[in-house]
């Protein structure tokens, strides 16, 4: 049985597509999206994504931001959120580099520069890198457009305090849905099935709070 050339210590049984050699399974559990930049199709990946979920316990700070976002606030911006989510999604499948932490720190980046917005001062709090950047520059044109009058749109213009809840509420539902390991790709898988399944029927993306 060959050794795990990760830990070169315990047997390698279990195949990892990123590495393309066998590993061991302490390797890969710990490993996993940390040090490993797993792909999304792994079926250890999937497997372990859903074993967390289901033992998981609810993260106080997050729990609290719920009374915020009700169904209320996603009846009145399920179009945008909607809009928002199949931009990121869309960007995702263009850039194999980007994950869950790029996302969050771009609509933390967005919502502070729609608060600066809201005070009369025009200036972008753009997030390091390029990945992010382009992210950034993709959600702020989208912004930008649903902030603007459209006449031959049956919609009103997005004000800028609604951009901020907006943005803020993309940040919450990020958070949940990822596992916050620095090479996670959790939330964007899932916004981008979300985007395919509606793409296919030809419907909205349908972004929710999952229970």
């Amino acid at each position: 049985m060959p050794t795990c050339p990760l830990c070169a210590d315990r047997s390698a049984k279990r195949f990892c597509p990123a590495k393309e050699d066998q590993i061991c399974a302490v390797c890969c559990a710990t490993k996993r999206e940390i040090e490993i930049d797993c792909p999304s199709d792994c079926t250890h990946l999937k497997a372990g994504r859903s074993y967390e979920a289901e033992k998981r316990a609810p993260d106080p700070e997050l729990a609290a931001k719920l009374h915020k976002f009700d169904n209320a606030f996603l009846r009145e911006y399920s179009g945008v959120l909607d809009v928002v989510s199949r931009a990121v999604a869309f960007e995702y499948m263009d850039s194999q580099w980007l994950v869950d932490n790029d996302v969050i720190e771009v609509y933390q980046a967005m919502a502070a520069t729609m608060k600066t917005l809201s005070g009369g001062i025009h200036y972008e709090n753009q997030p390091d890198g390029p990945v992010r950047q382009s992210l950034f520059r993709r959600v702020r044109a989208l912004l930008d457009e649903l902030m603007q009058p459209q006449e031959a749109v049956d919609r009103r213009a997005l004000k800028v305090s609604e951009a901020v809840e907006v943005m803020e509420f993309l940040t919450f539902a990020a958070q949940i849905n990822s596992n916050g390991r620095p090479r996670s790709r959790q939330y964007l898988d899932w916004l981008k099935s979300l985007a395919t399944q509606a793409q296919a029927a030809g419907q909205p993306a349908g972004l929710i709070i999952p229970s």
